[in-house]
């Protein structure tokens, strides 16, 4: 009797050791699931960075592109005023020499060696005339070609690109990971979807539309200061194109010099170069000096035309949309993963919701001078405004707006 009073507590302690059981399952799966959605959120949010800066270099790399066309098309045409500017020099020097010759053939000695001089400067005179005719047209045609390109180029800012870059990237991440997703945003808090649609419609149409075609004479006259610039920084087209190619000689009573010129013209139907060259002199007469004459029976000329009837030269130039200023360019990435594809544990009537998992992620494409030795420094109260004349855009990461 005394042995079973003993033993009659043990079994009360079982329903509070089952209860106790059951509370920290719920726990442990709670625990479980709120850690699971937190990793998850994770990783969709890695996702929204990745596909948001991909976007962000993709499109800095395209205007990067457009902005070195621009530069390799002023480039050539400059080559071509260059080569414009030689063959008229040399036609210059094949007729002062033809002129002089007419002078000197009956001293002797001295006609012997113009001859031989002249003749030289012809034969120089056929093989400059002839790679005119061969590399301004095909100058021409490359800088047709780089057009061409720049016009794809732009055609690919087109959101759909953009769009379906950021959704493969996404997809590198998880495939149940969806980019910029419209049936997954129609499940999204209704404050918020409305925020999020607007977004999304508002980058595709700005990313596209962030940059303008300008053709010559309706450009602000951009083209022709670029010219301008391209030539005040070179010290061989300074000399060759800006005109300053002449010299000038005194010899007791007669004077020498030598005059050069070159000529930019430029619309959206074509462009040319055109280049003078002469030789004049003057003699001293009992009052002073006569008026300059010309030697030879013309001035020596040349065009790009004159080898390129359909010259076209830059007719037409990219640039940033709108007035010059500190523009750029926002990328949006909305992450969205559902939840019934996160790993969770059902417990006690416990579901997913509706509402997936959402990062929104957000880049910008901005244009920054580099600072550097290799870049010329602008001075301290000068300032470069977004441009697509220098290839200096580039991408990087915004805070991240919100999470849910």
């Amino acid at each position: 009797m005394l042995l079973s009073k003993r033993l009659r507590p043990r079994g009360q302690i079982a329903p509070v050791a089952l209860f106790g059981v059951l509370i920290s399952s719920a726990v442990l799966v709670v625990m479980f699931n709120t850690g699971q959605k937190v990793t998850e959120r994770s990783h969709v949010a890695n996702a929204a960075d990745a596909a948001a800066y991909s976007g962000a270099v993709w499109t800095a790399r395209h205007l990067n592109f457009i902005a070195y066309g621009n530069r390799a098309m002023i480039a050539n045409h400059l080559a071509v005023g260059h080569f414009v500017s030689y063959v008229s020099w040399v036609r210059y020097l094949n007729d002062s020499l033809a002129a002089i010759d007419r002078v000197t053939q009956w001293i002797p000695y001295v006609g012997q060696y113009v001859d031989m001089a002249e003749q030289i400067s012809a034969q120089v005179r056929d093989v400059t005339e002839q790679s005119a005719e061969i590399a301004i047209p095909a100058i021409d045609a490359w800088n047709a070609n780089i057009r061409a390109a720049q016009a794809e180029a732009h055609a690919s800012l087109a959101f759909r690109n953009l769009q379906s870059l950021m959704s493969q990237t996404g997809l590198a991440y998880d495939p149940h990971i969806l980019i910029n997703d419209r049936d997954a945003l129609s499940r999204m808090p209704e404050e918020l979807r409305a925020l999020l649609e607007a977004q999304l419609l508002t980058q595709s149409a700005a990313v596209p539309a962030f940059i303008q075609r300008y053709s010559a004479g309706r450009d602000g006259e951009a083209l022709q200061q670029l010219v301008n610039a391209s030539v005040r920084g070179n010290a061989d087209l300074q000399r060759w194109i800006a005109g300053e190619r002449g010299w000038r000689e005194n010899l007791l009573a007669v004077q020498l010099r030598k005059r050069g010129t070159t000529a930019h013209s430029q619309t959206a139907n074509g462009a040319d170069w055109g280049a003078a060259d002469q030789l004049q002199y003057r003699t001293r007469g009992l009052f002073g000096w006569h008026s300059w004459r010309r030697i030879g029976d013309r001035v020596s000329t040349a065009s790009a035309r004159e080898f390129a009837s359909d010259y076209a030269g830059v007719p037409a130039l990219y640039n940033v949309s709108g007035q010059p200023g500190d523009m750029s360019l926002r990328i949006a990435a909305i992450a969205t993963k559902a939840q019934t594809r996160v790993a969770t544990a059902d417990l006690l009537g416990m579901s997913a919701s509706d509402h997936p998992l959402a990062v929104t992620a957000l880049a910008r494409v901005e244009f920054r001078r580099p600072r550097g030795s290799a870049f010329a420094s602008l001075g301290e109260r000068r300032h470069e405004y977004a441009n697509l004349f220098n290839p200096f855009w580039e991408a990087k990461l915004a805070p991240i707006a919100w999470s849910l």
